[in-house]
């Protein structure tokens, strides 16, 4: 027996879905409100059930409450045992450790090399002959590009540096902003 209902959920499990048209439901719709139809259910006699299967029903709701009473009472009990283990009992402990800063991964406060460059800046605005060269100003946005990916680098790597590569990629921006200055300077 057991066979052939499982047999017979799984060839309900493969019966396509069919979603019938609008039409179908107001044709459905209409047929409720038909003449005949409402003659018909007003014949048909009232049935009232016996007391005794209302009160089976009372009995079964009254024994489902408990069941549900008890299930909660049970999440309660285990809610509050969980929480016993899991809360600290005795002292609590502070524990601490100390680690050496490995110098060579920090990074200096202020850059020379935009030092340099505010220094030639400054002169470029005495100087305006060379510095409204074009080859001069195409050095002078690719320096500021450079910069400005330097900055976010450095906002990456943060105070307390833990990634050697990015202070590797740090340097190596850092000169090739020396090599550009270098050559900005030697246009001067």
């Amino acid at each position: 027996m057991e066979k052939n209902h499982t047999n017979l959920q799984n060839a309900i499990r493969r019966f396509p879905a069919y979603e019938p048209g609008n039409e179908v439901w107001n044709t459905i719709n209409e047929n409720l409100l038909a003449q005949p139809l409402r003659e018909a259910l007003s014949e048909m006699p009232d049935y009232e059930p016996d007391n005794k299967l209302w009160e089976l029903i009372d009995r079964k709701n009254v024994r489902h409450r408990r069941w549900k009473w008890g299930y909660a009472a049970a999440i309660l009990a285990l809610a509050a045992g969980i929480s016993w283990m899991i809360l600290p009992r005795g002292p609590q402990r502070i524990a601490y450790s100390q680690e050496a800063v490995d110098e060579r991964l920090q990074m200096d406060g202020e850059v020379k090399t935009d030092q340099q460059y505010r220094v030639l800046k400054t002169y470029c605005e005495t100087e305006t002959l060379v510095c409204n060269s074009t080859e001069y100003r195409s050095l002078q946005q690719e320096y500021e590009r450079l910069s400005s990916a330097s900055d976010l680098l450095a906002q990456a790597i943060g105070d307390y540096n833990t990634e050697p590569e990015l202070l590797r990629q740090f340097n190596e921006i850092e000169r090739q902003k020396t090599d550009i200055l270098n050559a900005m300077a030697k246009m001067i």
